[in-house]
């Protein structure tokens, strides 16, 4: 207790001496000369106070310093004089001037004024060499109140503080220029009316009127009425915090520093000068950007953006992210991670972004069938309807099998598998956008076509290698047009097909190349209707007129290899599927070429495969995938 308090008056104590310091060390007595002849000693500290008496050059006097002001005592007077016609002295230097200096006398001393206060002039008007010209003007001051001539030296200050006023205002240093013009209106105020009369310039004429009613009492204080545009925004002036806009805000200094913000717009901050008062400012508000609504197929993924976690999952929006370019990664569980670089526009509403994540890890669901059932015979081919209904191609009683988009066998659709019954050696199946059904028949050596509602329309092709025939033709796909495309296997080719069966385009030959085939199994075509072809083992891809753009592939085991591949599918997303039959899995690849992910080995267990021949993907992402040895059909999903 005791060595608390001692802490405490010890620190009172300190205090105490400290502030003891700071007053003697102010106010105590120092030797001051004067640097200017007949410097004036006034009664008040003011520039333009009453003389009590006039001191002349190297006068040594004890003075004490009160700001910018010594308190002095001389010739009986008691008065203050100004730090610039001084300086301090200490030792050998207080006991007099130097040798050999000269008083210069009134009418040098009024010539010289003129002469620097000329040259000064022509810095400010022609050579806008404000600063030059201010500091050669400032010690002009104490040189003119020198002068006994009462008028003259009037005048001479008036206009040294206008030219120190309009060189501030040209530099645009606006405060410092108020100053300058209230202390030439203190000088002198009617000589000073009538110099300000000769410059036109609106800054001059704005900050001398201002000065004027400053000087006159007629403004004491200022007041700023502050909007913002939307309203409610935080405003803060010279570093105080005065409330939300609307606000009126009252001030003794016309100089300001304003700081507008609010939430989802870019913080001003302006500094200006008060001319008038009342003074009316409005701040139209500029959105520093806009909310970021992101979607993804799935839902439920992780957002980040610019390298940070947002705290935020798919789908959610993000509050007010700024405009311009950034970095956008998603990520989900059993998912390839999603990142682009994403520009948000200027603009106004919610920016949107919608992702469809790409599975990479693939799980059984279910089956329909097996090696001893007899729900399937040598199923060859499986396609998806726009509704998620699941149709079959095989060599059962019913050629063509329905699944609904729950997963349940439709029996009544086509009168009962009669309609397709026609269809001999079912190859390979696709839908159209309208629903309307293409299956190929290998032994038929044609195509078949059906309403989506399993009623048979029409069949084209035959046995040959003409143009309106076939050689064993498998794959078949439509594009978003309604056209068809076919794989004539035996004649290695490609046929492309329009509304009622019109040819329109024949391409490939036998061969190894660019553009040709051997015995090509499938084909699939992506949204922006360019066409893969599965040639052996690879994949080849055209435009829909049948020109080469790109292939991948090679013979073998090994990522991005196959082995005898029979069935291909391209997604919404346009992610290619490959029924890796020689290999018994299914490979994920882009629309370039790389591998996104695999499953499936050989196998009659769930998730193995022997000989997928087909494949297909519906609107959800769930696959489907026909194994012909296996006689059934798997479906996977995430």
């Amino acid at each position: 207790m005791i060595q608390k308090k001692l802490r405490v008056g010890i620190t009172l104590t300190s205090v105490f001496l400290l502030f003891f310091l700071l007053v003697v060390l102010e106010a105590a007595p120092v030797k001051i000369k004067v640097k200017l002849d007949n410097a004036s000693i006034k009664a008040t500290k003011a520039i333009a106070g009453r003389t009590l008496v006039r001191v002349p050059l190297n006068t040594i006097l004890d003075g004490e310093r009160e700001g910018d002001w010594y308190r002095v005592q001389y010739q009986g007077a008691s008065g203050y004089i100004h730090s610039m016609n001084v300086e301090e002295v200490t030792g050998a230097a207080a006991g007099g001037g130097a040798p050999g200096m000269t008083t210069k006398t009134q009418p040098e001393i009024v010539a010289e004024i003129s002469v620097r206060m000329n040259e000064s002039t022509k810095k400010i008007s022609r050579e806008k060499k404000y600063d030059e010209a201010i500091d050669s003007l400032w010690p002009l001051v104490a040189k003119a109140f020198t002068i006994i001539d009462k008028r003259k030296e009037k005048e001479l200050a008036t206009e040294i503080f206008y030219w120190m006023g309009v060189a501030h205002a040209s530099k645009g240093d606006s405060m410092s220029a108020l100053k300058e013009f209230k202390s030439m209106y203190e000088v002198d105020y009617n000589y000073a009316k009538m110099i300000v009369r000769l410059n036109p310039d609106p800054r001059i004429v704005t900050l001398t009127d201002q000065a004027d009613k400053e000087f006159r009492g007629l403004i004491t204080e200022y007041s700023i009425e502050i909007t913002t545009d939307p309203k409610e925004a935080k405003i803060t002036i010279n570093g105080e915090e005065i409330g939300l806009s609307p606000e009126i805000y009252r001030t003794t200094s016309p100089e300001v520093i304003i700081e507008i913000a609010k939430e989802g717009y870019k913080t001003i901050k302006d500094e200006f000068f008060i001319t008038h008062t009342p003074f009316e400012k409005n701040y139209p508000l500029e959105r520093a950007g806009r909310d970021f609504d992101i979607k993804s197929n799935p839902i439920g993924a992780r957002v980040f953006m610019d390298g940070k976690d947002m705290n935020a999952v798919t789908n959610c929006v993000l509050p007010v992210v700024a405009f311009g370019k950034h970095t956008v990664r998603i990520i989900k569980q059993n998912y390839s991670e999603w990142e682009r670089e994403v520009d948000i526009p200027i603009g106004e509403g919610t920016f949107s972004l919608s992702v469809s994540l790409t599975p990479i890890s693939y799980k059984f669901i279910h089956k329909w069938g097996s090696p001893a059932s007899q729900i399937f015979k040598n199923a060859t081919g499986v396609a998806v309807d726009n509704e998620n209904n699941v149709y079959i191609a095989n060599e059962g009683a019913r050629k063509i099998q329905r699944i609904t988009s729950d997963w349940k066998f439709d029996n009544n659709w086509g009168e009962g598998g009669k309609e397709a019954k026609i269809i001999k050696s079912p190859g390979g199946i696709a839908i159209d956008n309208q629903g309307n059904i293409f299956v190929t028949d290998v032994k038929n050596n044609c195509v078949f076509k059906f309403d989506k509602n399993g009623k048979y329309k029409i069949k084209w092709g035959a046995l040959g290698q003409q143009n309106h025939q076939f050689t064993t033709p498998t794959g078949i796909a439509t594009d978003s047009k309604g056209n068809v495309y076919v794989v004539d296997s035996g004649n290695n080719r490609v046929k492309k097909y329009g509304s009622g069966a019109k040819l329109l385009r024949i391409w490939g030959r036998r061969g190894a190349g660019d553009g040709e085939f051997y015995l090509p199994t499938a084909v699939a075509v992506n949204s922006k209707d360019e066409v893969f072809v599965l040639d052996r083992n690879r994949v080849q891809k055209f435009t829909n007129e049948g020109r080469f753009l790109a292939k991948w592939g090679k013979v073998g085991t090994s990522d991005g290899a196959f082995k005898s591949p029979q069935g291909m599918f391209i997604d919404k997303d346009d992610f290619v599927y490959i029924a890796d039959s020689g290999n018994n899995r299914i490979l994920k690849f882009d629309e370039n070429g790389k591998q996104i992910t695999k499953w499936g080995s050989s196998g009659t267990g769930q998730g193995q495969m022997m000989n997928p021949i087909s494949i297909t993907v519906d609107a959800r992402g769930y696959v489907y995938i026909v194994e012909k040895d296996n006689n059934r059909v798997q479906l996977f999903g995430v």
